[in-house]
């Protein structure tokens, strides 16, 4: 018999993709907090009751918790907003939890680190709201027994959803505007598939526990790395600069550098991870299968 699975932020950008790759193995149950999913359902995660009843009917072995608001500067100016979406509905999910023999795996992000190196799993350092109300659900998921924090960023194509980063960058050349190439932050992002797929193994591994990065085997400037997308679509012409972070209007504090070291990861399974430069070759793919380009 299938194990019952949970999935919560199921009709987001990252949830509508994972969905696909827990269908075939488990007894899927998706969940919307605003939206419903296909074949799901709609739940206000931040109900306790709502969620404890929803949740005794179902009984589910395993939960996938993706729900979040994860615009960095929309958290800057609503803190309780934010507060209450990413951490209360990571709480009242955990409370449910707690005595019952439940995987539980969480994604957090890598807006938790500011360092000058590769940073580990302990190396922590939130310095924006959207990051403090992560570390802050964190703390409560590491409080079961068998749960696992994934720290990640991702990137992909997601034809129903129009705010990622290569959303953005797609209509910026199409609508033919200047676009600011930012040259002063790092990071290591995984391909939205490879994640996925990640995800799926880690549900499974009996070493994966805790909290472990999931990235992208090199680090890159996010500038650079949409250089390189533009470049492997063979736009040779869009206009485009190099700059600085500081000379773009944000209201929250950026981290310079949030690339992880993914050894935890490498460890567990034995293998390195892919590159961004593997990651690109698939999104390009992806973004002429749909006629994008």
């Amino acid at each position: 018999m299938k194990k019952k699975l949970v999935l919560t932020g199921a009709s987001g950008k990252l949830g509508s993709t994972l969905i696909n790759f827990l269908n075939k193995e488990y007894n899927l149950f998706p969940i919307g907090n605003k939206k419903k999913p296909k074949n799901g359902y709609k739940l206000d995660l931040t109900n306790k009751n709502k969620v404890e009843n929803f949740l005794n009917k179902i009984k589910p072995e395993i939960i996938i918790h993706l729900v979040a608001i994860t615009k960095v500067d929309f958290c800057e100016e609503n803190f309780n907003k934010a507060h209450e979406i990413n951490f209360l509905t990571t709480k009242n999910l955990v409370d449910w939890s707690e005595k019952k023999k439940i995987r539980f795996i969480y994604l957090s992000t890598d807006q938790l680190y500011d360092n000058s190196n590769l940073s580990d799993e302990k190396s922590a350092n939130p310095k924006n709201f959207y990051a403090i109300t992560k570390f802050l659900s964190e703390g409560v998921v590491l409080s079961l027994k068998n749960s696992l924090v994934v720290r990640t960023n991702f990137y992909g194509f997601f034809p129903k959803h129009k705010d990622s980063l290569i959303d953005w960058f797609i209509n910026e050349i199409k609508e033919k505007r200047q676009v600011s190439l930012i040259k002063d932050i790092f990071f290591n992002p995984v391909y939205v598939k490879h994640l996925c797929d990640y995800i799926v193994k880690l549900i499974k591994a009996r070493k994966a526990h805790g909290i472990v990065n999931l990235g992208a085997k090199n680090s890159i400037s996010k500038g650079m790395f949409l250089y390189k997308v533009a470049k492997e679509l063979n736009l040779k012409k869009f206009k485009s600069k190099f700059t600085n972070v500081k000379n773009i209007k944000l209201k929250a504090y950026r981290p310079k550098n949030m690339s992880m070291s993914v050894k935890k990861i490498e460890n567990i399974f034995n293998k390195p991870m892919p590159t961004i430069e593997d990651g690109i070759f698939y999104l390009v793919n992806d973004l002429k299968s749909c006629n994008e380009f």
